[in-house]
């Protein structure tokens, strides 16, 4: 499959912002399975923490899952976020910008709910709502939904290089 064109203005946006960079292209392919092999075991963990009674754990180990999918379509096209504060909002735009209609679970609302309440979970916040259990199996449910539409994709179309 060739790069998907939604979304191309904002993957255009992000890497001349120096939010993207480009990744070596010879292992993207390879990369992209390990890093949405690595989002899977991930979501063990979440269920792990679920099962443990560790709601805010939980939560924030689907989000991980959720986020590492994510990123293994960018790798497959040679990108990858930049480090620093705002790393996962990258991926979000990005993400959003060219999967939304074809994976679910990367509507730009769940993808910004999801985000916002691991932040809330990681870093204390005494003025967000607690997380309860329904709120840690949606997140497991979405991620797990995310990981599966991403390993489908990368199995029968998966992106080409971003050029």
């Amino acid at each position: 499959m060739v790069t998907p064109t939604g979304g191309r203005t904002t993957i255009e946006f992000l890497l001349g912002r120096g939010r993207l960079e480009h990744i070596d292209a010879a292992t993207a392919a390879e990369s992209a399975e390990r890093v949405v092999g690595r989002a899977a075991r991930r979501l063990l963990t979440a269920q792990g923490g679920l099962a443990a009674g560790d709601l805010e754990g939980a939560f924030a180990a689907a989000y991980d899952a959720y986020r590492m999918a994510a990123e293994a379509l960018l790798v497959c096209q040679g990108l990858r976020a930049t480090g620093g504060e705002g790393s996962h909002m990258t991926v979000e735009d990005a993400i959003c910008g060219q999967y939304s209609a074809v994976i679910v679970p990367y509507a730009k609302a769940t993808f910004e709910r999801f985000r916002r309440t691991r932040h809330a979970a990681q870093y204390f916040d005494p003025s967000a709502a607690e997380i309860s259990d329904a709120d840690a199996e949606w997140a497991i449910v979405t991620a797990q939904n995310a990981v599966v539409g991403v390993q489908q994709v990368l199995a029968e179309n998966p992106p080409g290089l971003y050029s």
